[in-house]
């Protein structure tokens, strides 16, 4: 019986993670990706180097395999339009669109009465001007190609906007700066059936813009999960999206706010490799490939940290135990700010995280 192939456009971690994942559930994967020896590429059965503006190896590619997916929502759109059968591609276009652009991401948020930080959209030095004067402590951040911090810029006490508006250069919007408590993300996965089943909900700490901790599950009141937990499903289901979608929350004292959509597999929800009987990475290819979804069942409680450029170097020659568990992405180069790979720690189901 020939085996179900998963292309996956893409070849970071999230890709290898995936291509791992696939093999549990027994999916084969196709990876694509303009880089050699990228960390998907060593744990696929298939791959194919090539530009993703390249017509002819995408349209191969696509007759390839049985699905399409993506690891990162920066690919470009044109790449999507040369795949003839949008069947094929899951989650579809619309995900994809919505999440390059924050300013239509956040227009969707709003058309579902859904709560947002106040924003402008930015066009001249003048409307940056008008923002600032009305948000105060406020912070600029790029329509598109903005990740881990980058294509951001903080402004609360500055007024010298044409300055500021050069050095964006690319459209970009305004938002207020929310005083949060602390975020969380609910991963939460879609089948082509419309089961929708979420996991733990994860707090997120971030070291110099960059996720360094998710920790879960966290203690939450009850109307602050319902919250959470109905905006995601709205979310979800009004893009009609299936596979895996993470949506990032900041809580506040009185009330909760999307920051920010991710249309894939997500750094906040690894620790369910380890602490769930179905991974967020399970989950997204039972989607795509078009099979009936699981209610993950928590096994432990977690704590999971990245490793960002150098700290990767004090877990090379470590192994994993029971409890602590040990993920290396095989990059080929440290560098600074880049992931390099995650350790989760794992606890009983009693063990409180505040």
């Amino acid at each position: 019986m020939t085996k179900t192939i998963i292309g996956i456009l893409g070849g970071g971690q999230l890709g290898m993670m995936l291509s791992n994942a696939a093999k549990k559930v027994g999916i084969q994967t196709h990876i694509y990706c303009p880089e050699d020896n990228c960390p998907a590429s060593l744990s696929s059965e298939f791959f194919t180097k090539e530009d993703y503006n390249n017509k002819n190896a995408i349209e191969r590619f696509s007759k390839q395999v049985d699905f399409i997916t993506y690891e990162f929502e920066n690919i470009p759109i044109e790449t999507i339009d040369f795949i003839k059968n949008n069947e094929k591609i899951r989650p579809g276009k619309r995900s994809l669109l919505l999440t390059q652009d924050r300013l239509t991401e956040k227009e969707f948020l709003g058309s579902l009465n859904i709560p947002i930080a106040p924003y402008m959209s930015i066009e001249t030095a003048n409307d940056l001007r008008t923002a600032h004067m009305e948000f105060k402590d406020c912070i600029i951040k790029t329509r598109t190609l903005g990740y881990d911090g980058k294509g951001q810029e903080s402004i609360k006490n500055q007024n010298n906007y044409s300055e500021i508006f050069e050095k964006i250069k690319l459209k970009s919007i305004i938002e207020k700066k929310i005083p949060f408590e602390f975020e969380v993300s609910v991963i939460i996965a879609r089948d082509i059936e419309n089961n929708i089943y979420h996991y733990p909900i994860g707090k997120n700490v971030h070291q110099d813009h960059i996720l360094k901790h998710t920790y879960s599950p966290i203690k939450l009141t009850d109307e602050q999960t319902d919250k959470l937990i109905t905006y995601s499903e709205k979310i979800i289901t009004e893009l009609d999206h299936i596979g895996i979608l993470a949506v990032e929350f900041f809580v506040t004292k009185d009330s909760i706010l999307v920051n920010e959509i991710a249309p894939r597999v997500h750094n906040s929800g690894h620790w369910t490799i380890d602490a769930c009987d179905v991974s967020q990475f399970e989950q997204h290819i039972l989607c795509v490939a078009g099979k009936k979804i699981k209610k993950p069942i928590l096994n432990n409680n977690a704590h999971m940290i990245n490793l960002i450029g150098d700290d990767v170097r004090e877990w090379v020659n470590e192994s994993s135990s029971e409890n602590t568990k040990i993920h290396l992405y095989n990059k080929s180069e440290i560098k600074k700010g880049r992931k390099m790979g995650h350790v989760t720690y794992l606890f009983d189901k009693q063990h409180s995280f505040e």
